[in-house]
């Protein structure tokens, strides 16, 4: 940890400007307690006031009082804040009905923020329902809520990190029951993608961040694996105000850095302009996790809508309002994410992503208005959405007995890979074609486990308590995890290479009575002939796998027997982690293997670029199996259409909504397999495949994504 700079000058100097700090700091507290205090006795006379309160308060009942409690005036902070209150008016708990809203700004001072959460927790009457927005904002009315107010928390990078697991709360657990909340942990992976898809040349990228904070700390482990998978060197420094932030990212950069990666870190967002500014006349481009900050100048800004976020607080706030016991929440991740670009942020050697651009939600280029396009947000997490909606069941009085409820089809994510994403947008563009449409006619939830097992083990028992119509798992983790804890749901997995060698049947038809899914297995006897073709001189061919990945081993062994019949050997190493990738790549490339061809699993599919690195420092093409790969750099694929396997699925999740029994439908594959081709690279490394066998293939390149 750096140490802490010495204040410029010496002796009387520096007494008089550390006491007159002091001074500022304490005077500083003391108009926040004034105007809390203040705020207090207003609450309190408006809380004698009666009347009929929304949101299905009794007629009659005093209106709920609401705390909202933020650490700072930064834009996330209060356009969270704006959301939680506007979701809450919509339900009926509005200012005009007699809800009072406090609102309490610590304006980044940690000890003013620990006075007001003692002040708010020990008001008297009490708070209805305590809203506190910020890791540091929840930790401190945590630690001053000895009465057990009703708290709902919001904008909390990581639960777990402040002693809130994920998942439904049960017994002994480190969350107290009068605690609910969502954790909105920065998407780094697919913010570090979307820049590789522009700089694929980017090696070092600095960030500073603050110990002390554990959102800060959370980001930024998460960011190392994501760099480490990436085979990019992340440079990190320290800054506990914005002061020393701005220092530590002059420091930074003078350490030759390609990139600058603003994370959720709350002084870091504090002095993100200046940062941002430090950046630009260096000529270093800036990613960050915060949309808004491509009005600054950030180039790539791909993380959490926090209006979105602060809607989906107010909705845990109206669920109990209205009487649902915070323990009865299920804390989950829940990020709707918001892409913003600034092109004129780009490094000169940075390219336009045409995919980014369609996604994005606005654009800036040169002087005038961005381009903006709407994307509807969803308004909360699929748990909280369906115990809304089963409390609004539960206390309606219409004495409608012939209501049905809808059919909940609960998805399981281990990895949202790119795989992942066509699969599940496949899926998703499906259903209503078979009169399954989210939100109307059933209830989709997706949960993500962001390749970590633990995560996926709690997601899986979560599940089972719900006792969803439907379990949909994607990837072979996440259906072996799904099939040890239930039994009595009808599952239909998909994106399983097998499912016989998962181990839910011993053949595609004789499988576990309530499984069924669509398989994705690799065309490997068209790969082999492919290989053939393009190296015909080729005796060695390697790959890296996954040992403790059922699907990688499946995947590995089955390509090795049609590369014999082809008379070629496949030699191969292990990696069960992306960060052993370098090292096994680096192992194989050296044994005289004539060209790459790279199986499809998990652990390669994140870090797919090392295995391209490698084959290109040793001078051989690398052949693959997914879209994926060839956005990382593969000369050529033999793929499923992915969006057909999401398609198949969907398919078979509507014939078990049907009544159809799980146990009589046969695993499944897809019809389609498709030819993907790298021009470029394929001059590069001298690969020809025959004209007829070009005819049907579709061009990718690393950043312009397919071509027709």
């Amino acid at each position: 940890m750096p140490r802490r700079r010495a204040p410029p000058g010496s002796g009387l100097a520096v007494y008089v400007a550390r006491m007159f700090r002091a001074a500022r700091r304490l005077l500083l507290g003391l108009f926040l307690i004034a105007a809390a205090s203040a705020v207090l006795v207003m609450g309190d006379r408006s809380g004698e006031r009666g009347g009929t309160a929304g949101g299905g308060t009794a007629a009659g009942a005093p209106a709920p009082r609401i705390a909202v409690v933020q650490i700072s005036s930064i834009d996330s902070m209060n356009t969270g804040r704006d959301g939680a209150i506007e979701r809450l008016e919509a339900a009926g708990y509005s200012r005009a009905r007699g809800t009072t809203f406090d609102l309490f700004n610590a304006e980044g001072d940690i000890g003013t923020l620990n006075q007001i959460a003692a002040q708010v927790c020990s008001a008297s009457p009490p708070y209805d329902l305590v809203i506190s927005l910020s890791t540091v904002g929840t930790q401190a009315v945590m630690r001053a809520n000895k009465r057990g107010i009703p708290q709902v928390f919001g904008l909390v990078a990581s639960p777990p990190g402040i002693g809130i697991p994920l998942g439904p709360w049960t017994e002994g657990s480190t969350r107290p029951q009068n605690v609910a909340g969502i954790g909105t942990l920065q998407p780094a992976e697919v913010l570090f993608d979307a820049m590789r898809s522009c700089a694929p040349g980017v090696r070092r990228v600095g960030c500073v961040w603050n110990p002390a904070e554990p959102n800060a700390e959370a980001s930024v482990k998460l960011g190392r694996t994501v760099c480490a998978k990436l085979g990019i060197e992340l440079l990190e420094a320290n800054g506990s105000n914005v002061n020393e932030v701005a220092s530590a990212a002059d420091g930074v950069i003078a350490r030759g850095i390609d990139c600058f990666w603003i994370l959720a870190d709350t002084n870091v967002i504090a002095a993100a302009k200046p940062v941002i500014e430090r950046c630009r006349r260096a000529g270093v481009p800036v990613i960050t996790n915060f949309p808004n900050m491509a009005a600054m100048g950030a180039a790539i800004n791909y993380g959490a809508d926090y209006h979105a976020m602060g809607v989906s607080t107010g909705a845990i706030a109206e669920l109990v309002l209205g009487g649902c016991p915070p323990r009865d929440v299920p804390c989950e991740n829940f990020v709707p994410i918001s892409l913003w670009l600034n092109h004129d942020g780009f490094g000169k050697d940075w390219a336009r992503s045409a995919e980014l651009e369609q996604h994005a939600e606005r654009i800036y280029e040169g002087p005038g208005a961005p381009k903006e396009r709407t994307v509807e947000q969803p308004a909360a997490p699929d748990s909280v959405l369906a115990l809304l909606a089963a409390r609004k069941e539960a206390t309606a009085s219409t004495g409608n007995s012939t209501a049905t409820r809808m059919p909940v089809i609960s998805l399981i994510s281990y990895n949202r890979s790119p795989n992942f994403e066509e699969c599940y947008r496949g899926f998703m563009d499906e259903l209503p074609k078979l009169g399954l449409v989210d939100g109307t006619t059933c209830r989709v939830v997706l949960r993500d486990a962001q390749l970590d097992i633990g995560t996926l083990n709690t997601i899986v028992t979560a599940t089972a308590e719900e006792r969803p119509d439907v379990v949909v798992p994607f990837t072979t983790p996440a259906l072996q995890a799904t099939i040890r804890r239930i039994r009595d749901r009808p599952v239909v997995f998909s994106l399983v290479a097998s499912g016989v060698a998962a181990g839910a049947g011993t053949s595609n038809e004789d499988h576990l009575p309530n499984v069924t899914g669509a398989q994705t297995s690799s065309d490997v006897a068209l790969m082999a002939k492919i290989v053939r073709e393009a190296l015909p001189n080729a005796r060695r061919v390697g790959t890296v796998f996954a040992p403790g990945e059922t699907n990688s081993v499946f995947n590995r062994d089955e390509l090795a027997v049609e590369l014999r019949k082809a008379g070629i050997e496949l030699v191969s190493a292990g990696a069960d982690r992306p960060t052993e990738l370098p090292e096994a790549a680096d192992g194989v490339v050296t044994q005289g293997v004539q060209a790459m061809v790279q199986i499809s699993d998990n652990s390669s599919g994140t870090g797919f670029a090392t295995i391209v690195k490698a084959a290109d420092r040793a001078g051989i093409p690398v052949l693959a199996f997914t879209p994926g790969a060839m956005r990382a750099g593969a000369t050529l694929a033999v793929s499923r259409d992915f969006e057909d396997v999401g398609r198949l699925s969907a398919r078979l999740v509507a014939r078990v909504l049907k009544g159809e029994q799980t146990a009589k439908i046969p695993f499944s594959w897809p019809d389609r397999t498709e030819l993907l081709v790298n021009p470029a690279r394929m001059a590069k490394y001298r690969v020809v495949l025959p004209t007829e066998r070009m005819k049907g293939a579709r061009t990718m390149t690393e950043s312009t994504g397919a071509k027709p």
